[in-house]
């Protein structure tokens, strides 16, 4: 674990703690101001032909988008994946369950959809790794394997920029959690970005891990700076509300020194809890890799509680996007009900209340607690 927070990080935060609201609001675009903070989902895609017409760009994805709207969500996320077969591979494929052309295709329905219902779109490729194993840690060997694996992302990167500008996507991210080339690859990294805005006009950000986010050396080339923010909130068992919103304030702190340091201001683009008792000890791990979840929805709802509390309203926080809502709302197959779906769940009603609520001080202030 790598220590945390830095001293530039934490002189940052003491004197965000002294800037006035004002000055510090220029963090967010005015131009689009309406839109913001994000108050968003991940839309998750179901490739898997075998279920049928359920996935991007059919109807039963169409009635997860209108949820969405009536939560109310402002905003969505969509998250084609690209795979390779292991972490020392050189080559990157655009497809993973279905053909890209098919793919790209319901992307453009479901884009469409959501702009009909009055719902921003941010676009967030991924690549997913054929081994199981974390794409945090891909390493294709010394110089020239990093110089064949980045020809081959910018070409799989720059395909879905394209995709991007044609469905006048709101926000682009670069990539998702390349924990492995983000602090002593920062210059290629570079590299691909003003290749990217050469195609796509719109925001740029990239999807960190939650420990990785201080070690990124690009964010002055972004809009934003983007978080898989799955930090752990629990620190033993049997830690309820508070204890979670105490760490949430915690890392709130640290995330004001960055967002001050890099002038930007931050976005979840992932953030989730599972609905099962002590689930926010490890966050970011996979129901499906878990043994013995216990149910427990009042557990995820009071993790959704601390961070709503912790985060929004704060000048520099951009919003998030709640990890996960499927494309088709019914499924049963892509994950255990103690997984980190909200549909249906405590966690939605406080979605609901504070998606409906403005974020500013007046207005929190009546919200109930928890």
């Amino acid at each position: 674990m790598r220590a945390r927070p830095s001293a530039i990080l934490t002189a940052a935060a003491a004197l965000l703690a002294a800037w006035p609201v004002v000055g510090a609001r220029r963090l967010l675009p005015t131009d689009t101001a309406p839109a913001w903070p994000i108050r968003g989902a991940t839309l998750a895609p179901i490739e898997d032909g075998r279920l049928g017409p359920v996935g991007y760009g059919t109807a039963r994805s169409e009635l997860a988008l209108e949820e969405l709207a009536d939560l109310p969500a402002g905003w969505i996320s969509l998250t084609p994946f690209g795979r390779m077969d292991d972490l020392d591979s050189t080559d990157i494929l655009p497809d993973f369950e279905i053909p890209v052309d098919e793919n790209e295709e319901r992307i453009r329905l479901t884009a469409r959809a959501a702009r009909a219902l009055g719902l921003r779109v941010a676009l967030i490729p991924h690549l997913y790794v054929m081994s199981g194993q974390w794409r945090g840690r891909i390493d294709p060997g010394g110089e020239d394997g990093w110089e064949e694996w980045f020809d081959a992302y910018e070409g799989f990167l720059l395909r879905f920029a394209r995709l991007a500008t044609e469905i006048e996507a709101d926000l682009f991210s670069i990539g998702v959690e390349f924990a492995s080339s983000t602090n002593d690859r920062s210059e290629r990294w570079r590299e691909l970005i003003a290749k990217v805005r050469e195609v796509f006009p719109g925001p740029l950000t990239y999807s960190a891990n939650w420990d990785e986010v201080e070690w990124v050396q690009f964010w002055d080339a972004l809009d934003f700076i983007g978080i898989n923010a799955f930090w752990p909130l629990a620190s033993v068992p049997g830690e309820r509300h508070e204890a979670m919103l105490t760490r949430a304030r915690a890392v709130a702190g640290e995330l004001a020194g960055l967002a001050l340091h890099f002038d930007r201001s931050v976005i979840f683009t992932e953030f989730g809890v599972k609905s099962a008792t002590d689930s926010a000890l490890a966050p970011w791990e996979w129901p499906e890799h878990c043994d013995g979840l216990v149910y427990d929805e009042a557990y995820q709802a009071e993790a959704y509680a601390a961070v709503l509390e912790a985060f929004a309203g704060r000048p520099w926080f951009g919003g998030l996007f709640v990890w996960k809502y499927f494309s088709d709302p019914w499924d049963e197959t892509q994950e255990p009900r103690a997984g980190f779906g909200v549909r249906g769940k405590a966690a939605e009603e406080v979605l609901g209340r504070w998606y409906g609520a403005d974020w500013d001080e007046a207005t929190l202030d009546l919200l109930p607690p928890f």
